[in-house]
């Protein structure tokens, strides 16, 4: 069974560097994401691209 989508958030991240300063905590802290979870994920897949260079990101937040 698919998982329900609770919404989706759209921010403009640095690539390789993203921390939970606003806008990045505020807006996943409102939907329940794992702030640093996400924050070393970003960081760790767009260390190949440019850093500091910024990048149109969609997060897709699931209901669990």
């Amino acid at each position: 069974m698919a998982k329900k989508i609770l919404g989706y958030i759209k921010l403009q991240v640095p690539a390789g560097s993203a921390t939970p300063s606003p806008p990045i905590g505020p807006a996943l802290g409102q939907r329940g994401v794992n702030i640093m979870g996400f924050c070393k994920e970003f960081t760790a897949r767009t260390e190949n691209v440019q850093k500091g260079t910024p990048l149109p990101t969609v997060i897709t937040v699931y209901q669990d």
